[in-house]
């Protein structure tokens, strides 16, 4: 083995450095997320959520991470209120309690919004969109309603939810 050959072992050498190990990027994002969900009431569902998603672990920052998750969340609650619109043409008898859930959960949309980020209100209006999943629970309680996909339903939101508060709170310390 020649001299010639040094540069292409040493190159490949670092080349495969390169790929194997993790990069910069990778170990941020992993001290980001443990840090917000350090302050989630489910360490593991928060850290679950926010690898899960492409928005969330391309952050650079809290603040990239709460702005992303806070829009995980507004796209979650859109979602419930649809799964509830749609559960009430299934379910007749429920459609009052349903549609009520529906709406809690459209009204929660509004309260998941980038602007009380800036304006260092951001926890308590996200705390504003899990009173809504309450108010549903309990629109659902009192019309006797016992249907196992609602509650599942509500459950993902609430683990996007805390995820999202997490991060929000994080910022605002």
């Amino acid at each position: 083995m020649g001299s010639k050959n040094l540069p292409l072992i040493f190159a490949t050498i670092v080349f495969f450095l390169l790929l194997n190990l993790p990069s910069q990027t990778q170990a941020t994002v992993g001290a980001l997320v443990s840090k917000v969900c350090m302050q989630s009431d489910s360490y593991k569902s928060c850290v679950q959520m926010l690898i899960s998603h492409p928005q969330t672990s391309a952050a650079h920052t809290v603040k990239q991470m709460a702005q992303n998750a806070l829009v995980l969340a507004k796209k979650d609650a859109i979602a419930t209120s649809n799964f509830f619109t749609g559960l009430a043409s299934t379910i007749p008898e429920s459609k009052p309690a349903l549609l009520q859930c529906a709406a809690y959960f459209k009204e929660a949309v509004m309260f998941l919004n980038l602007k009380g980020l800036e304006e260092g209100s951001a926890s308590l209006d996200v705390h504003y969109a899990l009173d809504q999943a309450g108010s549903c629970e309990t629109a659902l309680s009192s019309a006797r309603v016992h249907v196992a996909s609602a509650t599942d339903r509500i459950q993902k939101w609430k683990n996007v939810f805390s995820a999202a508060y997490a991060a929000v709170v994080t910022v605002e310390n």
